[in-house]
Parts: structure tokens; sequence; C-alpha cells
């Protein structure tokens, strides 16, 4: 036998056999891919059509080169309409292969393995079937009938539209699938433009080298199903539910490099860009964007973290959450994925329920739980460093005349008031809060009763400068102090307390003026004016 019908024969006869392992395999196989069944019988089909093939070649007679021609034609004319359906439920449209419309995809298939078992009484198929006189082996010579064109364009085009298919989702689907989607591909393409040189007659002695080429695209087939979890895996679900994550994902792989992302990461970091991938994640990430103590990337690799993200002068806030992935075989380092939560509202939310809980509504400053909170810190810290620390409590003069005269709106404007010019003078470490109606408290760490009794001064001349300007018209306010300072072992209770008692000297000694009230250690004295010797 010539050398080369050896090698044809070999090529087709392995073709069969690797098709037959990929149904054996497939069938047995446990995944959620609804074209499972499909794939086992295109692979069937393939068998028959390539093992007919090489007893094809392998005959000696035109009868039995007929035979196995008509073999052929149980599983040649469903490979291609096969695939199609499978391609169809791959890229997650399986809805449109109902029974009926399978069926139809299916019928022409059908049709032309009929008329190629009664072709002798037609001739619809192949008009005539001789043996070449030419070539150095019994091949066949034949004229194409009418169906012979009918089926190889109903093939074709099935091809091409499972190849459009295939391109199309391979724009829109993750890096780790494409190996798949390119394998399918390729399925589909490499027959086609066999076929299309065979048609040609560009083949020696005329030999089809679609079935040859069947043993490429198994291989092909084998090798995604081993390195690509191809069959195993469900590609479409899984990615139809990465889509439709309102979280976003990023896929990093080994080296750090981004290797996929959702829509929803896009969303949420519009530098997140085809182009993108590959590159290093901490390359991309634009610093300036996030603040610094994100800068250092970290957030990538630590298992949970919250990020500031700034976005066109808006602060999103996200929680991170990083995950190692490890090859199923041999636990090897595969890569990350980060999962990012948009937390932006709840964040807002706390900080607002929070900011309730701790500040005065309506002055915007500490409320009197939260003043004491903070104060009792400081008080202990200064304990420790023997740093100075002063107590005062003031409030508005004739208050209640005020809001009896004007109304409570304007009793407002006055509180306001008295807060905003407080604010003009009191430093970053200052603790401001609103102890009462009317009064109000400052813990001032790091001051001496000194520089304390001279910011309150300030204070008090700013409110007796001028009158307040409200609805009702011009208001004059003042406001009378009570300053005490810390000493190790008092507590704040007392503190207040003496700060309070000088209050009240205060607006005995005609208001509008500072009090001090000196600690002299079982008992406080309490003594001071509106200046400070």
């Amino acid at each position: 036998m010539n050398a080369a019908f050896s090698t044809f024969i070999a090529l087709f006869a392995i073709s069969g056999v690797l098709s037959i392992l990929l149904a054996l395999y497939s069938s047995v196989q446990k995944t959620r891919f609804s074209g499972m069944h499909l794939f086992v019988l295109m692979s069937v089909a393939t068998a028959i059509y390539t093992f007919g093939s090489s007893m094809e070649l392998a005959s000696s007679s035109l009868e039995k080169i007929k035979f196995w021609i008509s073999f052929e034609y149980l599983g040649l004319p469903f490979i291609s309409p096969l695939n199609l359906l499978v391609v169809i439920h791959y890229v997650g449209r399986e809805r449109l292969t109902t029974p009926r419309a399978a069926f139809g995809i299916l019928l022409i298939p059908a049709i032309t393995s009929v008329l190629m078992l009664t072709n002798d009484l037609h001739g619809l198929v192949y008009q005539s079937m001789e043996l070449r006189a030419d070539a150095p082996w019994p091949l066949v010579d034949f004229v194409m009938g009418f169906w012979y064109v009918v089926n190889g364009s109903y093939t074709l085009g099935c091809g091409l539209v499972g190849m459009w298919l295939l391109a199309r989702h391979m724009r829109q689907t993750l890096n780790v699938y494409r190996k798949q989607t390119l394998t399918m591909f390729l399925g589909l393409f490499l027959p086609i433009g066999t076929s299309l040189i065979y048609i040609m007659n560009l083949t020696p002695y005329h030999i089809d080298p679609v079935p040859a080429t069947m043993s490429l695209t198994n291989l092909l087939y084998c090798w995604s199903i081993l390195s690509a979890g191809m069959l195993t895996s469900t590609p479409v679900v899984r990615e139809n539910i990465l889509e439709s994550m309102r979280d976003g994902v990023i896929v990093l792989d080994p080296a750090g490099r981004i290797a996929d992302y959702n829509k929803a990461a896009s969303l949420m970091f519009p530098f997140l860009t085809p182009e993108q991938i590959g590159a290093a994640a901490k390359e991309v990430f634009p610093r300036k964007q996030l603040r610094s103590e994100d800068a250092d990337m970290r957030f990538l690799e630590a298992e949970e973290r919250q990020i500031e993200w700034l976005e066109k002068g808006e602060i999103r806030y996200y929680r991170t959450r990083s995950s190692p992935v490890h090859h199923r075989r041999g636990g090897t380092y595969a890569g990350r994925t980060l999962v990012i939560l948009d937390v932006t509202e709840n964040v807002l939310l706390h900080r607002k329920l929070e900011r309730m809980a701790t500040h005065d509504g309506m002055t915007q400053i500490y409320n009197r739980t939260h003043f004491v909170e903070c104060s009792e810190k400081l008080l202990a810290e200064s304990w420790q460093t023997l740093e100075p620390l002063t107590i005062a409590l003031f409030d508005i003069d004739r208050f209640k005349l005020i809001n009896d005269t004007y109304g409570h709106d304007v009793g407002d404007t006055v509180i306001r008031h008295v807060v905003h010019a407080c604010k003009i003078y009191l430093g970053d470490k200052d603790v401001f809060g609103r102890y009462g109606g009317e009064e109000f408290a400052l813990c001032m760490p790091g001051r001496s009763l000194d520089d304390a009794f001279k910011l309150l001064e300030c204070v008090r001349r700013e409110l007796d400068s001028g009158p307040v300007m409200t609805a009702a018209g011009p208001v004059s306010v003042t406001a009378s102090f009570g300053l005490t300072e810390a000493r190790i072992g008092l507590p704040l209770k007392m503190l207040t307390k003496m700060a309070d008692d000088a209050l009240y000297l205060a607006k005995q000694s005609g208001r509008n003026n500072v009090q001090i009230s000196y600690d002299t250690g079982e008992d406080a004295e309490i003594s001071g004016s509106a200046t400070l010797a």
C-alpha cells in the first residue's frame, strides 16, 4: 500500500478513536453544561465519519467504497449542525434550541442520510461514482448531485453561524474561558477550511482531508478539557452569575497582573479597560485617586480592607476582599480574586447616625454625652503626660429674656452666633460641646490656666463687640464664663462642678465676665475677674 495512503488511513483511524474517547469521557462527566449530550452525539457522529473514511481508503473495490461512503453519511451530515447546537448552548442561548428548533436544524442532515442510503435509485447526492484511473490505490471519483450542494451549503452555513456566535461571545467572555471558546471556534473553522480545499480539488488524488483535520480538532478538544476545564466547568453559567453580580470582581494572575474583571468592577474603577489586561494591578491603579493609606496597594492582597476612592470630586467607599486561588491538582498558587463591595451608602449612613449620636443637631458641636466621653479620655492622658488641661463652662446672659421677647427662632440664631464666635478662637485640640439649652462646655488640653483665660476673654469680647442681626432686628448678646484647671486624681465631675461654681460667681458679679475656680485641696476656692494678673 502507498505510504501516503497508509498515513491518511492512520490519521483517519486516530481521529475516530479520539472521537470515541471524547464521547465516552463526555458521557460520564458530571457537569452542568446543558449541551453535554449534544457534544456526545457530535463526537459519535465524528467517529462514524472518520472510521468510515479510513475504511473507504482501505477498500479495494468500488462496491466496498460505496458502502463505506454510505456509512460515513450516517454521521457526516450531523457533525456541523450538532456543533452549532453545542455552540448555542455554550454561549448561553439554549432557550433557542427548543425540541422543534432542534428537529428543524437536524432535518436536512437526516434527509441527507436517507438520500445517501438510497442514492442508487435517484442519484441526488452523487450522480455517478467511478474509480480514478490515475490513482495508485482504489479511489473514487464522483459527480456531485443536487442534494450534495444543498447539504454542503447547509453544513457551511451551520459552521459560519457557529463561528459568528463564538467570535461575538469571545469578545465578551472572561479571559479564563477564552481558551475554551477559541478551541470551539477552531473546531468549526478547521473542517470548513479543509473542506473548501477539498472542493477546490487541491488535495492529492482528491482525497478528503476533513477526517484528518478532525484528529487535530479532537486533540484540541482533549487539550482544552485537560487544561482549561472545558465541559467540566460551566463557563456561561458562571460568567453570567459573575456579570450579574453587583459587586465588582477583579481576577489577578500569579504575578499580580490583571487577568479579568466584570462590568461592575469597571463601573467602580473606570480605568479598567481591555487594554489593561495583562498589566500589573499595582501599576495601573491611580494612586492619586486613593487615600495615602491605600496607596501602598496592600488592599490587593489583604483579606479584607476598606478603601476610599476619589472619582469626579466624589468619595466612594469600597470594602475589598482578596482571596488566593489554587489549582485543584497539586494546590499550586493560580492567582487571586479581588471582590469589591460598594459600601458608600452604609458608611455615610453610619457616619450620619454616629454624628447624630455624638453631635448637637442645631449647632453641630458635641452633645453633652460625647463631650464628657472625650473630656474624660483627655483628662486621663493629661494625668499621664502631666500636660495642663482646663475646663470651662459658660452660658448666654439673659437668654430666657431673649426667647420670651423675640421668640425661639431668634434664640436659636443667637445660640448659633455664640458657637460661631467660639470657633473663631478654638484650636484643633479643643473640645467644644453644648452642655444644656444655652450652656456650653470647653475642654482645652495643653492650655494652661493663663492661656485658657485669654482665649475665653477673646470670645467674651467677640460676643460683646456688637449686636447679632436677626429676623427681629439687632439683639445684644453677652456670656458669662467659669474656668478651672485639672489636677491629678481630680475627676471630671468635680472639675465641671468647680467650673459651674465659677460660672455662678460670674453671674453674681454682674455677668459678661470670666471667673476662675482654684483647687486648694479639700475645698475649691473661687476667685477671679475679667483680667488675670
